[in-house]
């Protein structure tokens, strides 16, 4: 029996970006992150230099595929990054880029959109699993949402990624602001960073000390780490703090009616939760699962629950592009 197929998968994030080997089973070897340079040719020199060092210790991935999923907005076909706000980046063609620093052999490296990276690989090796996956593709149909600095949505329908690179981008979209009545983008009431900001301004009008005044540093190092402070509030939330419940279940309330339309416009397909806050478990996806479920009328609520890969999806993703060229799946 032969081993199982090779890649090597890169997910950029706006902090970190993490790297591995990735088996066509799924599994994932040597995981290793370092931080995101924010010029494009410093970031492709030191995704370069990371794998040349790993095919220099594993000589089995020397041949290894290549792929990176990257935010913002893609041309995956064409490997450019033609906006992408927390890097700054503006039509960088960054798989041109790139190659300059990879072994020639190279030259068909995978460039992925980082949301829809890490649906091709929960509905491949992880939430997928517990449903049907397509015979021809080994996906199952799902629409994933990871709630982190950012929330974004990708739909895997018919086994296929479905959409174009603006599909998903659901955090653009404007909303009612649950507090105030006026419009914002979906964004700024439902992603993690959100739901902390919006906390914390409710501590200071509930009496807790403002930014700057003694007391107020805890808040302010919590303002530099979305992803801890929203899973605290999940916590607190759970325990019963009306401030954080007021908070977290308004968010969710919001991101329940867009995905509500979603739902009514591609099926009831399960929805994943991604991000920091789908390890939250019920005091998370209960509240989402019901306001999805109070706006589609005589629709059928389709499964709603957390991803089960974590913070390596992308990694994962990436590397499932490169071992299936199809940008829908593989061939």
């Amino acid at each position: 029996m032969s081993a199982p197929r090779l890649a090597l998968g890169a997910d950029v994030g706006g902090t970190r970006t993490k790297l591995g080997v990735v088996s066509e089973d799924g599994r994932i070897f040597v995981p290793s992150s370092f931080p995101t340079p924010s010029d494009p040719e410093a970031l492709a020199a030191a995704i370069g230099r990371e794998i040349t060092a790993l095919r220099g210790r594993h000589p089995d991935v020397a041949d290894a595929p290549v792929g990176v999923a990257l935010p913002g907005i893609l041309d995956e076909t064409t490997g450019t990054v033609e906006q992408a706000m927390n890097l700054g980046w503006r039509d960088v063609p960054f798989r041109e880029i790139l190659r300059a620093h990879l072994d020639p052999r190279d030259h068909d490296v995978a460039i992925g959109h980082d949301v829809r990276a890490g649906a091709l690989a929960e509905a491949a090796w992880g939430a997928g699993r517990t449903w049907q996956q397509d015979p021809r593709t080994g996906l199952a149909d799902m629409v994933f949402v990871p709630i982190g600095t950012g929330v974004a949505a990708a739909v895997i329908h018919g086994g296929r990624l479905f959409g174009d690179r603006y599909t998903g981008e659901i955090g653009q979209v404007q909303v009612q602001e649950p507090f105030t009545g006026g419009r914002t983008r979906l964004e700024r009431v439902a992603s993690a960073s959100a739901i902390a900001r919006r906390y914390r301004e409710m501590q200071y009008e509930d009496g807790a000390p403002a930014p700057g005044t003694p007391g107020a540093g805890r808040l302010e190092q919590a303002d530099r780490d979305h992803a801890v402070d929203a899973r605290a509030i999940v916590d607190r939330a759970r325990a019963g703090e009306v401030i954080a419940e007021r908070v977290l279940f308004s968010a969710l309330d919001t991101l329940g009616q867009a995905l509500a339309t979603i739902i009514s416009g591609v099926g009831t397909l399960p929805v994943v939760i991604g991000g920091g806050l789908a390890e939250g478990g019920a005091v998370v996806i209960d509240p989402l699962r019901e306001a999805i479920a109070h706006r589609l009328g005589l629709i059928p609520v389709p499964p709603v629950v957390p991803a089960t890969l974590g913070m390596w999806a992308g990694c994962l993703g990436a590397a499932h592009r490169a071992l299936h060229p199809d940008p829908e799946g593989p061939a």
